[in-house]
């Protein structure tokens, strides 16, 4: 089976699955890529899938990927990277931070930090510590102001909170004290009239726990919120780690293109699979 698994029904140009390593395959894309949205392999994680790395090694393999990234991103691209701590003989191990760290020096901008709450996590019971409920994903730019339309992603208004603003409605000021007499003022101006506000960057998600065909599968609603606010309809979504494809769903759900990139050749059938089935039933672009 040849290494570019591209689809080839009318929808070949929306989407490419390459089954390859992504430092050679995204090379062909220099300078074309709006976003990459990925979790890469943890540490010392998925060892009968992928090439296990050692928690310790893990922010210098990660760097081996740097450049390939940086040359496909356009300027105002972004990087999202979702990934998760690991506890090495009773003690958390932040290779995940010193990761950050290390791209960061390298010239990549932190935009933010978001935390992936997940709703549901497994039960269990730990001498040490509690049950783990969340992961880090993280926003990386190349240039402070990235794009990004947090419009898209708005939510309503709590009930709570506009109450609140009806009872401020008498007063003459549109700046209201804090009640806890700290002298901090709210601006009214910047809530009222609105039915919508930007959400916080604690993303509230139940893990996926349907069979895909994976062993770490993310829901296609974490993808979904990036790929809305960090690109535009039509802009080539990439996900160099690709594993069953929820990135390349995520992306055709949102009339965006994309590339999926993954070294096992079973993850790049799967996510075909699961696209073919998506497209059939349902007409894109």
């Amino acid at each position: 089976m040849p290494k570019n698994l591209e689809n080839k029904s009318l929808f070949q140009k929306n989407y490419q699955i390459f089954h390859g390593d992504c430092q050679r395959e995204l090379r062909a894309f220099a300078n074309q890529v709006d976003l990459i949205v990925t979790s890469p392999p943890y540490a010392d994680a998925r060892q009968r899938h992928y090439d296990s790395v050692a928690p310790h090694d893990y922010p210098d393999w990660f760097m081996s990927f740097h450049e390939v990234f940086w040359q496909a991103l356009k300027p105002t691209g972004s990087l999202v990277l979702n990934m998760k701590d690991k506890i090495v003989n009773g003690v958390r191990r932040h290779y995940v931070w010193e990761t950050i760290e290390k791209l960061s020096q390298l010239g990549w901008y932190c935009i933010d930090d978001y935390i992936w709450h997940k709703k549901t996590s497994m039960p269990g019971y730990w001498p040490t510590r509690l049950r783990d409920a969340w992961e880090y994903v993280f926003h990386l730019a190349k240039v402070k102001t990235p794009y990004i339309n947090q419009e898209a992603v708005k939510v309503p208004v709590a009930l709570s909170t506009q109450q609140r603003l009806l009872n401020f409605e008498k007063l003459k000021s549109h700046f209201v004290q804090s009640s806890t007499g700290s002298g901090f003022q709210r601006d009214l101006v910047n809530w009222r009239n609105k039915n919508k506000v930007l959400p916080t960057n604690v993303l509230y998600l139940s893990p996926e726990n349907r069979n895909k065909g994976h062993p770490a599968v993310f829901p296609i609603a974490l993808p979904q919120f990036f790929i809305q606010l960090l690109s535009k309809p039509n802009d080539l979504i990439v996900d160099p780690f690709a594993g069953s494809g929820t990135t390349g769903l995520a992306a055709l759900t949102l009339k965006r293109r994309c590339v999926l990139i993954d070294n096992q050749l079973a993850y790049c059938q799967v996510a075909g699979q699961r696209i073919n089935k998506f497209i059939n039933f349902n007409s894109i672009f």
